[in-house]
């Protein structure tokens, strides 16, 4: 074979298998979707999460987006109604040919999306949801968690009771599916450390009767009581109960019961009440930044960037979520371009699926590994009233 007639050859098959991809054009951006509740109950968070995303976005490009393709973040409002999110998602995929990531707003999106993952319409997905159901990448092969399951959370909490001599507990619920989610595998969870389930004890999500149930919580005699499926209002509503009825309960919350600018606008309002409340948070908090340089430059962003805001010095811990699984497909999608891969969700859900020992730089305090699509670490911290801060009351615990 001549050289002329091996280059005519090496030609014809290329163009019979396409082209390589190392040599196709790439794109002029990569876009990472999303879809928050800038308006309805929880429009205060989707407001406060949709600046995180640009700032997201503005650092990832300073350090060469997608192997040099820059990255474009979009935010949707779904108003919290996963039919919305769900359109949302369907429009991006019509509108953006250079769509690689989403982020979704809710347990309810993630579920109803999940039949839609397939073939072309499939893109590597984060949420805001720790819901339990979604950590099976057999059945939810794109979707992760960017920290511990609900019932992660409740076995780091369980744990921590065990560690301080606990040995009776009482559940309090939403009538929720995010409510119910952790209560099967916590009954195993205390039964396993010698902790006693004395109450479980279902509300209202919104307007429950607090004085109902704080007079069962008081009958039970429960040393701990760990709420679940709350996001505003009900939780700190029960524990102000329980203390104006001289309940000497420990109060326990998980993620969406931890937020400091609820638990600092109820004691502004209401008094210390929440002081030494217990939770589990899957981060640091943003002020928690010693030796973590991505927190270091967030802070040094949003002092520049976020001037006069309630962000100017402090990122709620519903952007951290954000950021956080933000970080984690960008780190997988990064890694499928460094192989020499398509950028598509099954190449990204391995790439995601490999990640161990991550040092994270801030989010958590221990490397992590991606396992079942989740990370379930964590660790417990305590309220403090005088202070207004969250602060550490437990090692980091991985289950």
């Amino acid at each position: 074979m001549t050289r002329r007639s091996f280059l005519a050859t090496g030609a014809a098959a290329s163009a019979a298998i396409g082209t390589p991809m190392i040599l196709r054009a790439q794109p002029s951006e990569y876009v990472f979707g999303s879809s928050l509740p800038m308006t309805g109950p929880f429009a205060t968070a989707g407001q406060l999460v949709a600046p995180a995303l640009k700032m997201f976005e503005d650092l990832a490009n300073e350090d060469g987006g997608i192997g040099g393709v820059p990255i474009r973040t979009t935010a949707e409002d779904s108003g919290y109604i996963p039919q919305n999110a769900l359109a949302n998602y369907q429009r991006a995929l019509a509108t953006e040919p250079n769509l690689v990531y989403y982020y979704g707003d809710s347990t309810g999106f993630m579920k109803l999306v999940a039949p839609e993952l397939r073939g072309e319409n499939a893109r590597l997905m984060g949420s805001t949801s720790f819901a339990s159901e979604l950590a099976k990448p057999e059945e939810n092969p794109y979707q992760y968690l960017a920290g511990p399951s609900y019932e992660d959370q409740f076995d780091i909490l369980l744990e921590s009771i065990a560690n301080q001599g606990g040995s009776t507990v009482a559940f309090i619920y939403s009538n929720t599916e995010f409510g119910r989610d952790p209560l099967e595998s916590g009954r195993a969870k205390a039964e396993e450390l010698g902790i006693e389930v004395v109450l479980e004890e279902s509300t209202k999500a919104q307007g429950a009767d607090i004085p109902t149930h704080v007079t069962k919580l008081a009958q039970s005699n429960a040393e701990y009581c760990i709420l679940q499926g709350y996001v505003t209002g009900v939780w700190p509503q029960l524990i102000g109960g329980a203390r104006q009825f001289g309940l000497p309960t420990k109060f326990m919350g998980t993620f969406w019961g931890m937020e400091k600018l609820i638990a600092d606008r109820v004691t502004a309002e209401a008094g210390p009440f929440l002081d030494g409340y217990l939770g589990v948070m899957p981060y640091r908090y943003s002020y928690d930044n010693d030796n973590a340089p991505r927190y270091a430059r967030y802070a040094e962003y949003q002092k520049k960037n976020f001037a006069g805001t309630p962000l100017e010095n402090y990122m709620p811990t519903w952007g951290l979520q954000s950021l956080c699984a933000m970080e984690l497909g960008l780190m997988a999608l990064r890694q499928v371009h460094e192989e020499g891969k398509e950028l598509t969700a099954d190449n990204a859900a391995e790439a995601l699926a490999s990640i161990q020992n991550w040092e994270s730089g801030g989010f958590f305090g221990v490397p992590v590994s991606m396992q079942g699509n989740k990370i379930g670490t964590g660790r417990v911290y305590q309220y403090s009233a005088e202070t207004n801060l969250f602060t550490p009351a437990s090692d980091w615990f991985t289950v």
